[in-house]
């Protein structure tokens, strides 16, 4: 999408600025970063590992092109019952907040469960889920006017500021695997996709 009024070929919205038209969207022309990465891992045991990465600090709001404070995270737990159960959860987290007025112009949070069975040494069972749900704040020229950032809308002809958007997609898939002699695999699987209207509240899920 174009960001800005660089091509002024349809109308404006009544509380732009002419004067901040007259140009492209660049925003700031020089972001100065300071990050810190903390890492952890625990030994590898025989029935349990974990580890987890924090990136935090001043960094590029990319939405905006301007300064943010970044929380990157993720962390991964291997959990082993059995020999014959394996258990992985993993959780992604990825936030910029503008330093400004401490608000958040995005977010993306990623919870991901994967269970593996070995029912016996020819029968092996495998389900996968995952949600993926992400917000984007309504975007500004927050490095430098404070003005609305504008995208051309097709649908009706004409320059709108870029509103709020969220996108909450939750994933399930499952794989049974039968292998009858040496040699020889037969695969079952299936995989649905689903949207939900509300962040982790799974109600109203739509197939898609």
């Amino acid at each position: 999408a174009l960001m800005g009024c660089a091509v002024l070929h349809g109308p404006l919205p009544a509380d732009t600025v002419p004067a901040a038209c007259a140009r492209s969207f660049t925003g700031t022309d020089r972001l100065n970063n300071l990050d810190l990465a903390l890492n952890l891992s625990t030994p590898r045991f025989q029935n349990f590992s974990a580890d987890a990465n924090l990136i935090v600090g001043r960094d590029e709001n990319f939405y905006e092109w301007a300064p943010a404070t970044i929380v990157i995270g993720t962390v991964n737990v291997t959990w082993r019952p059995s020999e014959q159960v394996r258990v992985d959860v993993l959780y992604n987290h990825q936030q910029y907040i503008r330093p400004g007025d401490g608000s958040t112009v995005g977010l993306r949070r990623v919870p991901r469960l994967k269970v593996e069975y070995q029912l016996t040494r020819s029968i092996f069972l495998r389900f996968v889920g995952q949600y993926d749900a992400e917000v984007t704040d309504s975007l500004r020229d927050d490095s430098r006017t404070g003005l609305p950032i504008l995208s051309w809308d097709a649908a009706v002809g004409r320059y709108r500021p870029t509103a709020r958007s969220t996108r909450n997609d939750f994933r399930v898939d499952w794989l049974f695997s039968y292998r009858p002699t040496p040699g020889t695999v037969v695969f079952a699987g299936y995989g649905s996709g689903l949207e939900d209207p509300d962040a982790f509240r799974f109600r109203g899920m739509r197939r898609v």
